[in-house]
């Protein structure tokens, strides 16, 4: 018996009770077919929704349509618990820093003296010095004095005896433990003048006593205010050094091969074939006291000048750069994965007039000088807007500041009007003539192109006002032998690292004349000495800071010198690198202050 496919529709409808709806199966005997299956379904359920079994057949029920429309549905379904996922692995997941990894940056020069009793004159002995020795006190990442090695301190009623207690818990990257004898080993050693430590001034004069083993005591002849943060140099092991003979200290393998109690120990060097240090590899300290680093190595490569370390960045053989110049930064490609920080650092650029020139020993010649200093286009043109015009030796955020020192803001026409009230006239040629005596003298400068081109600026400008100027541009391995230490200079276009005090003492008093003093512009006042004299020995803050403006207000009058700008430390850092925080620092070595926080790996963490 044949059965059409139309009998069999027919014969299931009378069965079912299902009434034909004009469903012309022989025009389009699909849509026949889906809308019977349909009422199959619903037909033979007990309940109104499928059973189990006929779960698999539910798609054949629904139309294009509703197909579309279930899809859809379905489709941002998905999504949102998608999205609901990740919002709550987001919220209770984080990422954080890992042990591991490290990092290799550039340093113009080389290490000769990685030793905190004689490392004051180079950058990159600092830098390391930085790394690998403790301190008594240190500043911390908001360029604030705390405590390193002390447990506390006191300080006796006159101000002139400190008690220091030691940590107990420090120990020597060669596992003996440091005490109260290495401390004052490193004070009793910077005081002896044989050893020729450049701290030897900051502690001239100071007793030490040992109380016990992790005590002593420090004693002034008189009160001095900025003691403390004088004491932020590193601590040296006498167990390695106390046979060491003052002629041969600065010989030691230990100078260069140093056992400290910081967060990184020596680990290698590499020298080339000439004997220069090529590379110098530090690893963590495990044992360290404080806050174990992350990084399992820090990699310091030197290069004679910024050209080839900013080349060395250029090729990846380093990953970041102690120091950028704007004109090398400028240079870089954007390409780089390094991150350039702008920090502030207690530093000034200024002219420093030797008061002993016969021209410029006149204070209205340095006055008209003054005047006719563009500033402004030094600050643009130089240091592209990255750092701070200032009027004075005390920066902004420092005891003793004073906003309303005499300006001397850039005016051509009334420093011609100084010169001529003076009796110096132009002759046809331009220049200025007093007594048949020109009005010349000579700039000189370190062969960089920040101070380099500030210099032509400057002579520009003065020229303009009738100064016949030469400039004299020195290279800076010749800088400090050649010209600073036996001041053969007329006018000097300089800059001065000032530190966490501000204490002028060390720059303008007349004590400080001669080298290894600081009074670049050989000056004398006695009433400045006297003030200055006076806020050393006051504890008061209020006090010292009304002795700094009394002080600031007689120097503006004077004009020793002119004070330029105040710019910014650009370090370049890989961007790999996390954990850096730092917007100012005292020193260059100070962008190494929270080195035990940076890390490079991270892992995954349920909160």
């Amino acid at each position: 018996m044949k059965f059409t496919l139309a009998k069999i529709l027919e014969r299931l409808k009378s069965l079912f009770g299902i009434k034909d709806k004009k469903t012309n199966l022989s025009s389009n005997p699909y849509e026949g077919k889906k809308d019977l299956d349909k009422k199959l379904v619903f037909g033979l359920a007990k309940k109104r929704l499928p059973a189990k079994d006929q779960w698999r057949y539910l798609k054949n029920t629904f139309s294009l349509k509703e197909k579309f429309i279930v899809n859809t549905g379905l489709t941002i379904f998905i999504l949102c618990l998608i999205f609901l996922g990740l919002r709550y692995y987001q919220r209770h997941i984080s990422f954080q820093p890992e042990k591991g990894g490290k990092y290799v940056e550039a340093m113009i020069g080389a290490p000769k003296y990685v030793n905190p009793v004689l490392s004051q004159t180079s950058d990159v002995d600092q830098d390391l010095v930085k790394l690998i020795f403790s301190s008594l006190i240190k500043y911390d990442s908001q360029g604030q004095l705390t405590m390193d090695l002390l447990e506390k301190y006191e300080v006796s009623e006159d101000q002139k005896t400190y008690t220091f207690y030691l940590k107990k818990n420090v120990k020597w990257h060669d596992g003996e433990n440091l005490n109260a004898n290495d401390a004052l080993f490193t004070i009793e050693t910077i005081q002896d003048p044989e050893f020729k430590s450049p701290l030897y001034y900051n502690l001239n004069g100071v007793t030490t006593e040992k109380v016990d083993d992790y005590t002593f005591k420090l004693t002034l002849k008189e009160p001095f205010a900025p003691f403390i943060s004088s004491l932020n140099f590193g601590i040296l092991p006498l167990h390695l050094f106390m046979d060491i003979l003052p002629e041969n200290f600065s010989l030691v393998e230990y100078n260069l091969k140093p056992v400290g109690s910081g967060p990184f120990k020596f680990k290698s060097l590499t020298r080339e074939s000439l004997g220069n240090i090529k590379s110098y590899t530090l690893e963590k300290n495990s044992d360290y006291y404080g806050d174990i680093p992350y990084l399992d190595n820090l990699i310091f490569r030197f290069y004679p000048d910024m050209a080839s370390g900013v080349e060395a960045l250029k090729n990846k053989n380093v990953e970041g750069i102690s120091y950028l110049s704007k004109e090398y930064e400028e240079k870089l490609p954007a390409r780089l994965n390094i991150n350039y920080y702008n920090l502030t650092l207690p530093q000034y650029t200024a002219i420093f007039f030797n008061t002993k020139n016969n021209v410029l020993k006149n204070k209205e010649v340095r006055q008209a000088l003054a005047l006719a200093s563009d500033r402004e286009q030094i600050l643009n043109e130089v240091l592209n807007g990255k750092g701070k015009i200032i009027n004075g030796p005390i920066l902004t955020g420092f005891l003793g500041y004073h906003p309303d020192i005499k300006k001397y803001n850039y005016d051509l026409a009334a420093a011609e009007k100084i010169l001529d009230d003076a009796g110096w006239k132009k002759n046809e040629a331009g220049k200025r003539v007093k007594n048949n005596e020109e009005l010349k003298f000579t700039l000189t400068t370190v062969d960089q192109t920040d101070y380099a081109k500030a210099a032509e600026i400057l002579k520009a400008s003065w020229e303009k006002a009738g100064y016949t100027v030469e400039l004299n541009i020195v290279e800076s391995a010749r800088i400090q032998k050649e010209v600073i230490k036996p001041r053969t200079y007329d006018a000097l276009l300089y800059g001065e690292i000032l530190g966490y005090d501000p204490d002028p003492y060390p720059f303008w008093h007349s004590s400080q004349e001669k080298d290894p003093g600081l009074n670049l512009a050989i000056y004398y006042n006695k009433q400045i000495d006297k003030v200055l004299e006076q806020a050393r020995v006051t504890t008061d803050e209020k006090e010292r800071a009304l002795k700094y403006v009394e002080f600031q207000n007689l120097l503006s009058d004077e004009l020793p010198a002119i004070f330029l700008y105040s710019p910014y430390y650009t370090y370049g850092l890989a961007k790999k690198v996390k954990g850096f925080d730092l917007e100012k620092i005292v020193s260059p070595q100070d962008r190494f202050t929270d080195a035990a926080s940076w890390y490079i790996k991270t892992q995954r963490v349920w909160k």
